[in-house]
């Protein structure tokens, strides 16, 4: 026996034992380390056993995230066996619904830590998605070296079935299954937040269905609900994700979930990012369209129709609960009009909403008598004192002799889309009033017309304009359009593309009351246009010493010297504001101290 041995097996006096007790001694000790490794199997096999029938999944990768063991919950889980997965990466689970930074900084943080925990979805062969709470832990060596990654991870789909049930129930409603007024609102103050950040406009429609009660009242309310089912399923298929979600990539709503019913039978739309608010008006021409065929109920045939009013944010309100009050407002108008239509808001609405009903009526008959007249107010040469061109000016004459002023029937014919057939008359007779006055001077005068929003947007102003201009043989040079400098402002992009179509025509082009508040000096030089006029709030306090309406107008009239415009100040009551304009530069003024607007017939007798 070697020696070294003895020692190890034997006490210091084992010289003195014999051998039998030296064995018995061995055998002893063999016996004991033959039952510790017998104990570390069992519990090792039980230890398996646990984890392998462990309701949670388990997973364990070498260093290299090569699968080494699952157990059966993974299998029950992901539908995936080890045979499977043996010698693959987790990534065989993924389910391409995460975005690669998001496992970048996983294993960043498992990397630095040692530990990662969280929600994640996974996919399995079937092609359905799983989500599941993972916990992964690197498994070390004495030296501090991973060499293996652990994980479990359970299942949370009941519980996101849960929680999504308890979702639906809060923001949807059971019976149309479109979001509810609370949804509603919070999906109204997003929208209100990316028009912020966009500079854009947020449409909201109130609808609301006419005789509705009746016919509930009529067939009990199991058909009532049978009724707004159908309601919702159509207005479902009559929106578009083009309509409700202009910046489809920043969302991940359903398109339908900007369609609302807010009310017993009160529906809302919600319209992201409108390019001009006269879209609205489209969706809601599309909208109404889905109640020309009759619905279904209790085996009858029923004809309905619908109410909507329209507000637009910012321009009606600031905040959600008034531009809710904005809409309400302009549908209880179309109700009170006779139903089975829609209506904008505009400021007077809360005024009188009736005496809007009746200028509207009046308003439709003076375009089919074509009762308009227009004025025209002189434009002097600051520095000849020679007229050079006038300023065409709308004016509805009434029976009395009174008249209605501008100011309180163009918002209504920008509404109702009147604007276009009454500005088409405009230039048309614009245009032949220029002609007869120019044919009895040496001198041809300029025609300024000015253009509203609905007509600088309108894709047939263009042509019109084109063929005005051919049937009547007249100089384009000799017609100015004036835009308002608003207008540009709201779509730059549309707006110059507008502009150059109009240039293109050979007509002459203004930016109007200049100077009142919009950026638009940056942009000055993008727009092809010929002149500035500057508005008269600056003129007007010319008189009073105003330094900072001096600098101002100083300002504006070398702007538009320095980038060879011709400036034209509109307003002057005065004559001391002629005279310190004619000093500063300017070229060409209008206003009462020069002449008042007038007939055409004393223009031709004016000069």
């Amino acid at each position: 026996m070697d020696s070294d041995y003895a020692q190890a097996v034997c006490p210091s006096n084992c010289e003195n034992h014999n051998l039998q007790s030296v064995l018995a001694e061995v055998r002893a000790r063999l016996q004991q380390e033959t039952l510790r490794h017998q104990e570390t199997a069992e519990r090792l096999d039980l230890i398996s056993h646990v984890v392998n029938k462990a309701h949670f999944s388990v997973m364990i990768t070498d260093a290299d995230q090569q699968i080494l063991y699952i157990n059966e919950a993974y299998t029950r889980l992901t539908g995936l066996s080890f045979a499977d997965v043996k010698g693959k990466t987790p990534k065989i689970n993924q389910s391409g619904r995460h975005k690669k930074e998001f496992y970048r900084n996983l294993w960043l943080h498992l990397l630095d830590s040692g530990y990662w925990e969280g929600e994640i979805w996974d996919k399995r062969p079937d092609s359905s998605y799983f989500m599941k709470h993972l916990a992964i832990e690197a498994i070390k060596n004495e030296q501090g070296i991973t060499t293996h990654y652990f994980s479990i991870s359970s299942d949370l789909s009941e519980q996101k079935r849960t929680e999504e049930e308890l979702e639906r129930l809060t923001h949807y409603d059971p019976l149309t299954n479109l979001p509810n007024r609370i949804l509603f609102r919070n999906r109204l103050g997003h929208e209100f937040l990316i028009s912020n950040r966009h500079n854009s406009r947020t449409g909201l429609l109130l609808m609301n269905l006419d005789r509705f009660k009746i016919i509930n009242d009529a067939f009990g309310f199991a058909a009532g609900d049978q009724l707004l089912v159908q309601v919702a399923e159509r207005l479902r298929h009559r929106v578009r994700g083009t309509d409700l979600l202009a910046r489809q990539e920043q969302r991940t709503e359903r398109d339908s979930d900007l369609v609302s019913r807010i009310g017993g039978d009160d529906f809302s739309f919600i319209l992201s990012e409108l390019r001009a608010p006269e879209d609205a008006a489209v969706v809601a021409r599309r909208l109404l369209s889905a109640f020309i065929e009759p619905f279904e109920v209790c085996g009858e045939d029923i004809y309905l129709s619908a109410s909507l009013g329209i507000a637009i944010y910012p321009d009606n309100a600031k905040n959600e609960d008034a531009l809710l009050q904005c809409s309400e407002t302009a549908l209880d108008l179309v109700k009170i009009e006779g139903k089975g239509g829609y209506r904008f808001f505009a400021e007077d609405l809360n005024i009188s909403s009736a005496h809007r009903v009746r200028l509207e009526a009046r308003l439709h008959r003076a375009v089919e008598k074509q009762e308009f007249e227009l004025y025209y107010q002189p434009k002097l040469d600051l520095k000849t004192k020679e007229l050079v061109g006038m300023e065409a000016l709308l004016r509805w004459p009434q029976n009395d002799g009174s008249m209605i002023s501008p100011a309180e029937f163009i918002s209504v014919a920008e509404d109702t889309g009147l604007i276009n057939p009454i500005g088409q008359w405009i230039i048309q007779q614009a245009i032949e009033d220029t002609l007869k006055i120019n044919a009895q001077r040496q001198k041809p005068m300029q025609i300024a017309i000015n253009l509203s929003v609905r007509q600088f947007r309108n894709p047939a102003l263009i042509s019109t304009i084109a063929h005005f201009i051919r049937s009547s043989d007249i100089n384009p040079a000799l017609i100015e359009f004036e835009i308002t400098e608003s207008m540009l402002m709201d779509k730059v992009d549309e707006a110059r593309q507008a502009m150059a179509n109009l240039r293109q025509l050979g007509v002459q082009l203004a930016i109007d009351d200049f100077g009142t508040g919009y950026s638009s000096l940056a942009y000055l030089r993008q727009f092809p246009v010929n002149t500035l006029k500057i508005d008269q709030s600056f003129i007007a306090d010319l008189d009073d010493n105003d330094e900072s309406s001096k600098s101002i107008v100083n300002a504006v009239i070398g702007l538009g010297v320095g980038l060879k415009l011709k400036v034209v100040a509109e307003g002057i009551e005065t004559e001391e504001q002629m005279n310190l304009l004619s000093k500063a530069g300017c070229h060409i003024g209008q206003g009462f101290h020069i002449a008042r607007p007038m007939p055409f017939d004393q223009l031709l007798k004016y000069g």
